[in-house]
C-alpha cells in the first residue's frame, strides 16, 4: 500500500475569475522514498504540498494517506495526523523571534500527547542531531540562515514524524549552508524517513531518488532525477 496516493486531485481558487491551481493530479509515494516535486513559480507544486501536508483540501479528487481517505477525517483527526505523522520545513524558517532554539524546537510538543516532562530531552536530542547544541539558548536573530534552517528541521523532527515535507529549504541559503541542509535531509531519508522536497532547482532536486515535474498545475513528467527536463 502506498504511503501517499492522490487520485484526480484538482484545486480551484474562487473569485470572479476562478484560478485552476491543480488539475488531475495522480501521484504515489511509497514509504521511505525521497521524492522531488519540481517546477517553475506558479506551477502548482507548493499548492500540491499544502494538500499533501493536510494544510489545505482539494476542490475535487481523493487523497489517501497511509490508506486513509483524508476527506473522511474530522478536523481533530487531521490535526493529530499533522502533528504526529508530518513534519514541515519551509523556506522562510517560521521560527519565533526572541525565543530560544530550545523553545522553538519544543513548540510542536505542546500540541502532542507527549508528557511535558520529556519535552526538553526530546528537543535536545534533535538539536544535537542537527549539530546545534552550542546554540541551544540563542535566539533566531543570533543564528546564520543555515543554522536557522537546521533549527526548523529539528523542530520538524521533534515528534518523530514519518514524512518530512521540505518546501524550498535551500531557497534563502548560500550554497555551503544549502549543502548542509540537503545533507541533513539525505541522512533522514537513509534513517527511514519519507522525504518530499519542493524545489525549482534541478541540482537540489537531484539529491532525491525520483522526481516529478509540474507545469501549469499538472504533472507533466515523472522519472529519474538525472533526467529532469528543463524546468523554466
Amino acid at each position: 500500500m502506498a504511503l501517499i496516493e492522490t487520485k484526480g486531485i484538482e484545486k480551484v481558487f474562487g473569485g470572479e475569475t476562478p484560478t485552476v491551481a491543480l488539475r488531475n493530479i495522480n501521484f504515489i509515494v511509497d514509504r521511505g522514498e525521497f521524492v522531488s516535486i519540481v517546477g517553475p513559480s506558479g506551477s502548482g507544486k507548493s499548492t500540491l504540498l499544502q494538500i499533501l501536508g493536510l494544510l489545505d483540501s482539494p476542490t475535487a479528487g481523493s487523497y489517501f494517506l497511509d490508506g486513509k481517505d483524508t476527506s473522511t477525517l474530522s478536523d481533530e483527526e487531521l490535526a493529530k495526523l499533522r502533528n504526529r505523522t508530518l513534519g514541515f520545513v519551509f523556506q522562510s524558517f517560521n521560527l519565533l523571534a526572541r525565543t530560544s532554539v530550545l523553545e522553538n524546537v519544543k513548540l510542536p510538543l505542546a500540541y502532542s500527547n507527549f508528557p511535558s516532562r520529556s519535552w526538553d530531552k526530546m528537543a535536545m536530542a534533535q538539536i544535537e542531531a542537527v549539530g546545534l547544541l552550542k546554540r541551544v539558548y540563542h535566539e533566531p536573530s543570533q543564528l546564520s540562515g543555515g543554522e536557522r534552517q537546521r533549527v526548523a528541521i529539528a523542530r520538524a523532527l521533534v515528534t518523530n514524524p514519518e514524512i518530512i515535507f521540505a518546501d524550498e529549504p535551500t531557497g534563502n541559503l548560500d550554497s555551503a549552508s544549502g549543502k548542509v541542509v540537503m545533507d541533513t535531509l539525505t541522512r533522514l531519508h537513509h534513517e527511514g524517513k519519507t522525504v518530499i522536497l519542493i524545489t525549482h532547482d534541478r541540482n537540489v532536486a537531484r539529491r532525491a531518488h525520483r522526481a516529478v515535474l509540474c507545469r501549469d498545475g499538472a504533472i507533466v513528467w515523472e522519472g529519474d532525477v538525472n533526467d529532469i527536463p528543463e524546468i523554466s
